[in-house]
């Protein structure tokens, strides 16, 4: 092609026809210009293709993390919920406001917490949020991720602030959770580290000692105390976390299901 294009310039040249030299000389201009712009589309063409790759398997990804999550939080929620209708009842008992059966009162007595920590997967959602990706995603989307991050992180927050004063409190709480036996072993553990342990005589109380100290005004703040926190982690759960992840499947579903 080169050579059949040399070969019409060299004619011209030796016909000494500038007039058409010239019109031959920017009309290969103009083919070259056009063959430029028609490889720079083909490449634009390409990137934007990759991009879209890239952007649908990064969403794919996400929506298989939050339906993981998603399970996780509605299991957790449940947890929660049964752990704290069962502290409401004793802080009522303590107010004198309902009564229980002693035995009923020592086994929420005892759950004065919700052992299970909630986990959650947050990798791609680390990635997604990461400059390079997140741009990909549309505004919903984007919106969505970062609050649902904010809400993580506020969550964890307020579980260490709860935790922190439940548990720790400089030590003052440590007779509190013994005397509940909120520390006692799970004999359903499937492993064991140590031999289990006993609890100490001082911490044992008759059923009347028990009913007592339940009904006494300390232990109620401490009851009161402990709800609290463990009732605000339940909404936050429950009416954040897990709102905004269905939400935002709900968002990569129909995005998805666009770009079919």
């Amino acid at each position: 092609m080169i050579k059949f294009f040399r070969h019409i310039r060299q004619n011209l040249i030796m016909e000494n026809n500038m007039g058409k030299y010239f019109k031959y000389a920017i009309g290969e201009i103009l083919l070259v210009v056009i063959g430029i712009l028609i490889a720079l589309q083909i490449n634009n063409w390409n990137e934007v293709r990759k991009s879209e790759n890239n952007k649908q398997k990064l969403m794919i990804a996400l929506k298989k993390e939050f339906l993981i999550n998603k399970k996780n939080l509605e299991k957790h929620s449940l947890g929660l919920h049964k752990n704290n209708s069962q502290l409401n009842k004793v802080i009522n008992y303590s107010a004198g406001t309902i009564d229980l059966p002693i035995d009923s009162l020592r086994l929420y007595a005892s759950n004065l917490t919700y052992e299970t920590r909630l986990s959650m997967l947050n990798s791609v959602l680390e990635e997604a949020l990461s400059a390079s990706k997140f741009e990909m995603l549309n505004d919903s989307l984007k919106q969505t991720l970062s609050l649902l991050k904010d809400f993580l992180t506020s969550r964890n927050d307020l579980s260490k602030m709860g935790g922190d004063i439940i548990y720790n409190k400089n030590g003052l709480n440590t007779d509190f959770m013994l005397n509940l036996n909120a520390f006692k072993e799970n004999n359903n553990e499937r492993f064991y580290v140590q031999p289990p342990i006993s609890m100490h005589p001082d911490f044992i109380k008759s059923d009347v000692e028990f009913i007592n100290y339940i009904k006494s005004s300390k232990t109620y703040e401490k009851l009161h105390q402990a709800y609290y926190f463990s009732k605000l982690d339940e909404v936050w759960i429950t009416f954040g976390l897990l709102g905004l992840t269905n939400q935002t499947i709900n968002l990569l579903e129909r995005e998805l299901k666009d770009n079919d």
